[in-house]
């Protein structure tokens, strides 16, 4: 008999659940979840939520979902089969958002660095949620067939994350598949993990989460130990907020209210966290075992914000949902070993011809290397510096970010312009930098010149320099302008 025919147990009586029912649970409890854990985004403390707070009169738009109405509009339009090519494309026709991994895969595209390597070329956020966050779609769509959720999940998170971020999609995309087929969270979960690498950080916090759990744990202990060894001075760090999911899930004992307020109340990122529980426990136990209290403020209504462009996105959670029930079957089923994103970090090739590329000269040794925008090429790091040229064609206002942990200087024609102080938190994201690292200015039209000093010559330590709009998204350093110009 299909999993797909059982429910649950619960007080003793066995609970039918309809993949109807599950698959509005799963986007109902997204959108509850998204929008509890919202207001707490990037704290990183243990907090003490109890209800949301502020109570809300609408779903607020979130990236959690929004990117999966991109997917949802793709899957409609396109064949039986998807690509890296197919989601680049969609990335570069409808999603305009510049945050962290979101704004370097657009970058990335735009420069025209081959799909294969645009996850993780000069992505510092390569481990990020971005792509974690996005794993329901799949399971909604392959329910009983984590294969293919796995697939999909990886094929979508290749275009914007390395193996972490990767890996993240993948567990909640195939422990979600197993729990829409009414599988227990533990041996979901514990499936799930045979389906990422066993080496890399994220299999080592859930493992962790997992052993706890089973040893009997206090659930506050389990979270502490979670921060001592994956804490992470970048809230959005995909293995940390996996662990968090999980153990949430796992703490939570299937109590819908209970599940969600521990992942809001475990601090980090929190919209991403509860929304994940809230879909999860949605797609296993289905929409009627979701309480009326979290279900009324917000209604059914999809809102979607602007950073998202040109799809037919659905108004309602029901519409989304039944949108999704009609391409349930439409995609070619994979088996797992048709998946090739890469398990282990390599060596990107060397992109001479790519958009936006500069050439910048080390400090004293005049080594010329080419570079376009981020992290500083080690040649730089092991010089204390570098210096170019800057053409600027339209003198309007640019962000400037210098980041670096050791500490830097930075000139604009021989001027000191910003100095970066030693020691502060590396999160080299054009909206959420340290103060102290970024600067707004207008350079005027004509050619100038930027140089840089760093306080140490280490090319282990982290070193940044981002040019930006003063919409945060990333700006070339050369007189010509990228194609495909973000909107938001």
């Amino acid at each position: 008999m299909s999993l797909l025919n059982l429910g649950y147990q619960k007080n003793g009586r066995q609970v039918h659940v309809s993949h109807e029912s599950r698959v509005y649970g799963c986007w109902l409890g997204k959108s509850i979840g998204g929008t509890l854990g919202l207001p707490a985004e990037g704290k990183m403390e243990r907090l003490n939520f109890e209800f949301y707070d502020p109570i809300p009169v609408i779903a607020p738009s979130n990236d959690d979902l929004e990117l999966q109405l991109v997917w949802l509009d793709l899957v409609e339009k396109g064949g039986s089969v998807l690509n890296q090519c197919d989601f680049a494309g969609a990335w570069v026709r409808h999603i305009h958002y510049m945050w962290d991994e979101y704004g370097r895969c657009r970058w990335n595209l735009r420069r025209g660095v081959p799909v294969e390597w645009v996850g993780d070329f000069e992505n510092w956020f390569h481990a990020g949620m971005g792509s974690p966050i996005r794993s329901e779609i799949w399971a909604c769509l392959f329910p009983d067939d984590p294969a293919s959720a796995g697939y999909y999940a990886a094929l979508d998170a290749s275009i914007d994350h390395g193996t972490e971020g990767i890996a993240g999609e993948v567990f909640l995309a195939v422990m979600q598949s197993r729990v829409a087929a009414s599988a227990s969270l533990l041996d979901a979960a514990a499936f799930a993990l045979a389906h990422i690498p066993s080496s890399i950080e994220l299999a080592q916090a859930v493992k962790l989460v997992m052993k706890n759990y089973r040893q009997g744990m206090e659930t506050w202990e389990n979270w502490r130990e979670i921060l001592e060894k994956h804490g992470h001075e970048n809230f959005t760090h995909a293995p940390l907020n996996i662990a968090l999911t999980l153990w949430a899930l796992l703490h939570g004992d299937g109590d819908f209210e209970k599940s969600i307020l521990l992942a809001v109340n475990g601090g980090y990122d929190t919209d991403c966290t509860a929304a994940t529980v809230g879909a999860t426990l949605g797609l296993m136990l289905g929409a009627e075992e979701i309480p009326d209290r979290w279900r009324r403020p917000i209604g059914d209504d999809v809102y979607v914000g602007p950073g998202i462009r040109d799809i037919d996105a659905p108004k309602t959670l029901v519409e989304l949902t039944s949108r999704t029930m009609q391409l349930c079957g439409k995609l070619e089923p994979k088996t797992w070993g048709d998946c090739s994103w890469r398990t282990k970090e390599t060596s990107h090739p060397v992109f001479s011809s790519l958009r936006g590329s500069i050439t910048i000269e080390t400090l004293e040794s005049h080594i010329p290397v080419l570079w376009a925008n981020g992290e500083l090429p080690v040649e730089v790091k092991r010089a204390g510096g570098a210096e170019w040229e800057w053409d600027v064609r339209h003198g309007d206002v640019r962000q400037v970010v210098c980041l670096a942990r050791a500490g830097a200087k930075l000139f604009l024609d021989d001027q000191l312009i910003l100095e970066c102080p030693a020691g502060l938190p590396y999160v080299p994201a054009t909206h959420r930098c340290a103060p102290e690292s970024v600067i707004l200015l207008t350079p005027g039209v004509g050619k100038h010149r930027v140089r840089v000093e760093l306080a140490a010559r280490n090319e282990d330590h982290p070193a940044t320099i981002l040019l930006a709009y003063p919409n945060f998204h990333i700006a070339p350093w050369t007189a010509e302008e990228l194609p495909h110009a973000a909107i938001l």
